[in-house]
């Protein structure tokens, strides 16, 4: 209940909203300064009523400042500005996935998934120790210093891969869609029409790859399906059928189980009956169900898919996301109740509760009913953001699977059941995929063991649950326990919620004109001549002169306390991200009666009020009367960083080593230079804008399975734009280059070319030699393009990979000349070279290229790659160096993958030559970087950073690549052993340094064991 408004009988006011407080403690001062020549502290006293009127001017300002916070930010318009950093607590509580909770959380939320298991282990899925979990077993030979796939008694468990399994939701359509299972129910045709028949129609289920080719084929397409039948063990279908796909004729055959799970009292289908079910017009009916089936299923994997990608945890994989195979668990009893019980009702009830202790729901909650559960917000908003409702982790935790079911569990909770007397000669039995008893597993009377990786499902139609009454069997209406069963199934389910309120709002406010101010002088009496009334005209000048100078004694206190209110209405700017220019606040007191001639003017009849307060900037050059009075820009950029520091300490976070460093690096003149208060307030700023999305992401990883989302593409194919030239990195490079200064955090290359030169050949005809080099002068590679117009449209392509992507230049043909074009990201033309068929166009052509492209050279940013990802995914991959004891005495040195990292950084800026700077970001790194992972950090010089860029981007591309199509494999495993090969052999280049004798030791780069090298850039 809200706490009622009233007014309180005892204010307990503070002291500056204390009239009498105030007034007393104004008479000690003055008493203990003047008490000697000043004895009259009466009412009647002026300086008395002076004081007195002061006294109340501050309680009005105690009263203001003492106002609600939300109403000191509202602005004019109602509201409180975005900028006031106060997220909510959605925005700024929640958090990427970061435990296995977190992940079955988000997989949950997706519409069609019911439930999710994240197994970290083989032994879960083999019942074996002895396999390590990944894609292949790895082994440390130690003998050799190397990992093996050659089995040996020291298996090698990589950490931080998942096999996910979903329970996707049961459609009332399709049915349960983990299965590729189709219930019949009174088909329309046939002996039984109208009757109480029900066939289990068992084909495989989505992911089988017998019906790989079954899942991009449109149902509407299908035609003359033909469906047979055999008999056996089982009576099996065969569906023939053709369709259309592409403008063409095909044909496919999908084959299956029939079960007949229900028939009439005293009557037997069949195997006639069921083939006189399936005309033409049925047969393609069952045939679309099923295609539609198994097609929503696997759309619903990939929607998993994708949303794990998307969220990532740093240094962590998913070998594989499937569905979980269902294992129907039939139960047979006898069960006495009331003589007045509703049998329907009893029987829905019994199997109800069987199928929620066999498979517990997840349930979706409001906000307002976590609160009134007494969960605190922290607790609630902690983990990632859902888009319908929120789970509890408590009630999520005990949904795990279940290894065994018991019978003793089963009867209590039957007993619970309203009407529900005694339950005898309980037994269970398990079937298998083939629709058969599970030899070892009939009849079993009070442990059902569940095969690992399995989810037990309640088998209706197999069940056999006979009821008494009296002593006499009772045998319910199925149709009517159905239909009781579905109406329990709404009334207990949480659907995912949508539309609700799931968010904690922003608290509003009201707005007060804070800056209004009243003079002094209008609570003086009249006679003082101040005030509105002022002085008769017919008052001598004497008189008149006595009442300015009050006013310009009161015109002191006057502007003390009208800037008081305006810092205090400028407050909600000062705790903003707002580009402002001042920190102190001041207004012109223009209004008061006859002030103007009290201020003074210059000789262009200019008072404070145009020379000032019209100008309030403390950032313009070169400085105005505004921070000569009030604020320099000095004073301005170290309050406006201290504030922003404040702000930055909300959330734990602090710029202050960056600050103490102060370097920057000017790329026009490659000098390096003290970096100012402006930019680190700009660096503060961005750093706290972007903070929501920097502490939701801090643990997440890249996404290297980008997909394409509008239009979602059915054949799942990745969209190579979020590859190279990005910010599709993980959240970690994020928030270290915020931390670092570094304003461009996108994945792209930052290697710079340095120089092209062209010359020609004595070969005939003539060829022109492209060679480009690295900014020091080290060839990097050259290519050869003959003069003639077809090879140079080969050969100039391939040139231009090597310094560029695709989409950054264009060469397009004129008439029997050429062009090459140099475009931007955005496809804007940002160069075109003149058509050219000599050698001295060409240089031109070149020459341009190369001025163009080095305005966008930016070396300034990192690479992070995360080891796991480097794994093998066959035996076929080069492994990751290792070093190992011969004795194999080693605590995780054998594992070069898991949680693992490396961090790689250009070394040639200037700024990241400093010792100071690196030795900074390095800690900077380490301390960002989760507790349970370890990081490499290599300063690389620019030969060794144009190898691994190439091979880094290859890498990501084929990864991607492999991701949506795994026969992609092979050019995994050449891109993969290629960065590998590259990864494993860098090593951090340190500054250049001199050596020097003493009487040079003033020498600003001294030679430092470990931090230091002699000689110059590698060429």
């Amino acid at each position: 209940m809200d706490k009622q408004k009233v007014i309180s009988k005892n204010p307990g006011l503070t002291n500056d909203q204390n009239y009498a407080f105030l007034r007393g403690a104004g008479l000690y001062y003055i008493e203990k300064l003047s008490g000697k020549i000043w004895t009259d502290y009466n009412e009647h006293d002026p300086g008395i009523t002076i004081l007195e009127a002061l006294c109340y001017a501050i309680t009005e300002l105690g009263y203001r400042t003492g106002m609600p916070m939300e109403d000191l930010l509202t602005g004019a318009d109602g509201q409180i500005a975005s900028s006031q950093t106060l997220y909510t607590a959605k925005n700024i509580l929640t958090q990427s996935p970061l435990t296995v909770n977190d992940y079955r959380k988000l997989l949950i939320d997706i519409v069609g998934v019911h439930n999710a298991w994240f197994l970290y282990d083989d032994y879960y899925i083999n019942n074996d120790h002895n396999v390590p979990a990944g894609e292949i077993a790895l082994y440390a030979d130690c003998k050799k210093d190397a990992l093996s796939y050659d089995q040996t008694p020291h298996p090698v468990y990589l950490s931080g891969l998942y096999r996910v399994l979903l329970d996707l939701d049961s459609d009332q359509q399709f049915g349960d869609m983990n299965n590729g299972e189709l219930q019949v129910l009174n088909p329309a045709s046939g002996k039984f029409k109208g009757g109480d028949v029900s066939l289990t129609l068992i084909f495989p289920v989505w992911d089988d790859p017998g019906v790989a080719s079954l899942l991009s084929i449109d149902p509407a397409s299908v035609s003359g399906a033909i469906a047979s039948f055999t008999t056996g063990s089982n009576i099996t279908i065969q569906i023939d059928f053709n369709y259309t796909s592409g403008g063409s004729n095909s044909s496919a055959v999908i084959a299956g189980i029939v079960d007949v799970d229900l028939q009439p009292s005293g009557q037997l289908v069949q195997l006639s009956d069921i083939q006189a079910f399936f005309s033409a017009d049925f047969t393609v009916q069952v045939l679309n169900l099923y295609l539609l089936k198994i097609q929503q299923a696997k759309r619903i994997v990939q929607s998993a898919i994708r949303t794990l990608n998307e969220n990532r945890n740093l240094c962590e994989d998913f070998v594989s996301v499937n569905t979980i195979k269902d294992e129907e668990v039939a139960i047979c009893c006898d069960i006495e109740v009331s003589p007045s019980a509703d049998m329907e009702q009893i029987q829905a009830q019994v199997f109800y509760v069987i199928e929620e202790y066999l498979n517990p729901s997840v349930n979706f909650y409001l906000l307002s009913e976590l609160q009134d559960k007494g969960y605190t917000t922290d607790a609630i908003f902690e983990g990632p953001t859902l888009q319908h409702g929120f789970i509890d982790t408590t009630e999520l935790e005990q949904t795990q699977l279940r290894q065994e079911v018991y019978a003793s569990d089963i009867i209590s909770m039957i007993m619970d059941i309203d009407g529900v007397l005694a339950a005898r000669n309980f037994m269970m039995t398990k079937y298998g995929a083939d629709d058969k008893p599970v030899t070892g597993l009939t009849g079993k009377n009070w442990c059902m063991p569940i095969t690992t990786g399995c989810k037990p499902v309640f088998s209706e139609t197999k069940s056999k649950l006979l009821f008494y009454k009296n002593q006499f069997p009772y045998l319910p209406s199925l149709i009517e326990v159905r239909d009781t069963l579905k109406w329990l199934r709404a009334v207990k389910a949480r659907n995912k919620l949508s539309g609700h309120t799931d968010d904690l709002a922003i608290p509003s406010g009201s707005y007060y004109p804070l800056s209004n101010y009243t003079s002094v002088e209008y609570l003086l009496p009249q006679t003082y001549g101040v005030g509105s009334a002022g002085l008769s005209a017919n008052e001598s000048d004497q008189r008149k002169g006595q009442a300015k100078q009050l006013q310009a004694y009161l015109l002191l206190f006057d502007q003390l306390l009208a800037d008081f209110l305006s810092q205090l209405n400028g407050a909600k700017e000062l705790f903003s991200t707002d580009n402002i220019v001042q920190t102190y606040y001041a207004q012109f007191l223009g209004d008061i009666k006859n002030i103007q001639p009290i201020y003074k003017q210059d000789g262009a009849a200019h008072t404070i009020k145009q020379l000032v307060m019209q100008n309030q900037d403390s950032t313009v050059v070169p400085a105005n009367n505004w921070q000569n009075l009030y604020e320099s820009n000095e004073v301005f950029t170290d309050r406006r960083n201290r504030f922003l520091d404040h702000l930055m300490s909300r959330f734990g976070e602090s710029f202050n080593d960056y600050v103490l460093l102060n370097y920057s690096l000017d790329y026009a003149t490659q000098q390096e230079s003290n970096l100012t208060p402006a930019d680190m307030i700009d660096s503060k700023i961005s750093f706290l804008k972007d903070y929501p999305v920097i502490g939701y992401q801090r643990g997440r990883a890249f996404n290297y399975f980008p997909q394409n989302y509008f239009p979602p593409q059915p054949d799942f194919s990745i969209d190579t734009s979020k590859l190279w030239d990005t910010d599709n990195v993980s959240g970690l490079e994020k928030k270290l280059c915020h931390l670092g200064g570094i304003n461009n955090f996108y994945r792209r290359f930052l290697y710079c070319i340095g120089n092209v030169t062209i010359v020609t050949t004595s070969d005939t005809p003539a060829k022109y030699q492209f060679s480009f080099s690295n900014q020091n002068g080290g060839v990097l590679t050259s290519v050869a393009i003959y003069n003639t117009q077809d090879k140079l449209n080969n050969a100039l392509p391939a040139f231009m990979d090597l310094v560029l992507t695709d989409e950054h230049y264009a060469i397009k043909q004129t008439s029997s000349n050429w062009n090459i074009y140099v475009v931007d990201n955005e496809n804007n033309n940002l160069a075109i070279s003149n058509d050219f068929t000599s050698l001295a166009d060409a240089n031109v052509a070149m020459a341009q290229f190369v001025t163009e492209f080095n305005k966008e050279c930016d070396a300034d940013g990192l690479h992070l790659i995360e080891h796991l990802l480097l794994r093998p995914r066959n035996n076929q991959f080069n492994f990751a160096p290792v070093c190992l004891d011969q004795n194999c005495d080693f605590c995780g040195e054998q594992d070069p993958y898991s949680f693992k990292m490396s961090v790689v950084l250009p070394y040639w800026p200037l700024h990241f030559r400093n010792l100071a700077f690196r030795n900074y970001f390095e800690d900077i790194i380490r301390q960002e970087t989760p507790a349970h992972t370890m990081v490499k950090i290599c300063w690389i010089n620019d030969q060794s950073i144009y190898d691994f860029e190439n091979a880094y981007k290859a890498w990501i591309t084929a990864l991607a690549n492999y991701s949506s199509d795994n026969t992609k494999i092979d050019d995994l495993q050449q891109a993969n052993d290629t960065l590998i090969q590259l990864l494993f052999n860098l090593h951090s280049e340190y500054p250049v340094a001199t050596l020097h004798d003493c009487a040079e030791s003033k020498d600003t780069n001294p030679v430092m064991l470990g931090k230091t090298t002699l000689g110059s850039l590698k060429n």
